[in-house]
């Protein structure tokens, strides 16, 4: 009996002891929730139309990223993609800020939920059809590139093309510059992504519009509306919207 009375007191005991750990540990949570909050709120409210972090990448690297673009025209690396008219015309090229969130942002500091972004650009221009062509730029440095840290994409390379043709790869990689650095991605009318920058240009106060990245990647196009940042997405209805770029960050 007395055996009994112990056990049962010491059931009573681990779930008391368990409900009061749930407890500390779902008001921690909540803590970290409302303090990530205040953060992402303060983070917004330092996001305004001509404010420090919209600025667009220096003079210098832009010209990079174009005389990129031109190499691929020169090297027919777009002859695949059909009704897409390339080169634009200088006098319309534009480029756009661009800003990041890390992956998983500090709930600290509000500093760091957006930062300026250096490694990734995106601009747009006409061609001479009259049409819109939007783009991002990612730039890559490979340096360090070598095929111990990338067994997997050298062996495919030397079963498909022999072993001198890899090391010839790996080595062009390592010692790329400039313009071979930045790697470019067209968004042409025939793009679905196409319509996101059209809306943001069409419902934004001014047609301006910035790209907000992820760690890189994931851009998504935003805009203001009554000085208030948003960004496109698409409605239950499958239609383009807009949401509260804060909701973005909260997530």
């Amino acid at each position: 009996m007395k055996l009994i009375y112990l056990l049962i007191l010491f059931f009573v005991q681990f779930v008391c002891l368990s409900c009061s750990e749930q407890g500390v540990y779902a008001d921690s949570a909540s803590k970290q929730i409302i303090k990530k909050d205040m953060v992402v709120t303060r983070a917004i409210n330092q996001l305004t139309p001509g404010c420090s972090l919209l600025t667009e990448i220096d003079k210098n690297a832009q010209d990079t990223v174009l005389e990129r673009l031109k190499l691929n025209i020169a090297r027919e690396w777009y002859s695949h993609r059909k009704g897409l008219s390339l080169p634009l015309i200088d006098s319309t090229i534009k480029f756009v800020p661009v800003i990041d969130t890390p992956s998983l942002p500090s709930i600290t500091d509000s500093d760091k939920i957006l930062m300026p972004q250096k490694d990734f650009a995106s601009f747009y221009g006409q061609n001479e059809k009259g049409e819109t062509l939007y783009f991002y730029a990612l730039y890559t440095d490979r340096s360090n590139f070598t095929k111990e840290t990338n067994p997997r994409m050298y062996r495919d390379q030397v079963e498909l093309f022999g072993q001198e043709y890899a090391d010839r790869v790996i080595e062009k990689l390592r010692n790329a510059k400039g313009p071979e650095r930045w790697e470019i991605i067209v968004v042409s009318p025939q793009d679905p992504g196409h319509k996101e920058f059209e809306y943001a240009r069409e419902h934004s106060d001014d047609g301006s519009f910035f790209i907000l990245t992820r760690g890189r990647t994931y851009p998504r196009v935003c805009f203001f509306v009554n000085n208030k940042p948003y960004y496109c997405c698409e409605t239950p209805q499958h239609e383009l919207g807009m949401r509260l770029l804060e909701d973005y960050l909260r997530r």
